[in-house]
């Protein structure tokens, strides 16, 4: 399926309720310009310190793309199609492209690279990793395989390098952290 057919079975699957929700089948949604989101972005970072603002992306984008995962699990998908059906969303939502470049369930590592960050594009080039949000997003939907698969491995997300560096795209990993006994 390519890149339109793709956009399109997303927009087909868009409904807006009599109470003006939008929703994507069956998960609400909103609609915003990419500066807005970069905007709040950087406002939280002015106020809390970038570490602060680092840790609140990660932590908000973790939790929202495990549930973005377990979603996608109750429709029956498994294992790395869950993870490449998030990537594709968000894809086709107009985030950029992501692409797997590994993806080993059974340690628990993966690396992505993310083309035309819509973040990334949005600060223009800062000499900075800026795409904060994403390494938890991956991290969490990682983790929801993990967890679906009875691993016992918690994974952690981070950025290797960004678009904002004036680099090609972005990278990021995800490694475990902690294995439970």
């Amino acid at each position: 399926m390519n890149h339109l057919e793709s956009f399109n079975r997303i927009k087909d699957r868009l409904t807006l309720t009599e109470d003006n929700r939008l929703m994507l089948s069956e998960v609400p949604m909103i609609l915003t310009p990419r500066w807005f989101f970069v905007g709040i972005m950087k406002r939280v970072a002015e106020k809390a310190g970038s570490d602060i603002a680092s840790e609140i992306y990660y932590e908000a984008a973790f939790d929202g793309a495990y549930k973005w995962a377990k979603v996608q699990m109750e429709s029956g998908l498994k294992g790395r199609a869950v993870v490449e059906q998030y990537l594709g969303s968000m894809t086709h939502r107009g985030w950029g492209r992501f692409e797997i470049n590994r993806f080993d369930e059974e340690n628990g590592t993966g690396r992505f690279r993310y083309f035309h960050s819509a973040v990334a594009l949005e600060y223009g080039n800062t000499g900075n990793a800026v795409c904060l949000w994403v390494p938890g997003a991956l991290a969490g939907g990682f983790q929801a395989v993990l967890d679906q698969s009875d691993r016992d491995v918690m994974v952690k997300g981070r950025e290797d390098s960004c678009l904002s560096q004036g680099l090609p795209y972005c990278e990021f990993a995800v490694d475990p952290i902690v294995t439970i006994s």
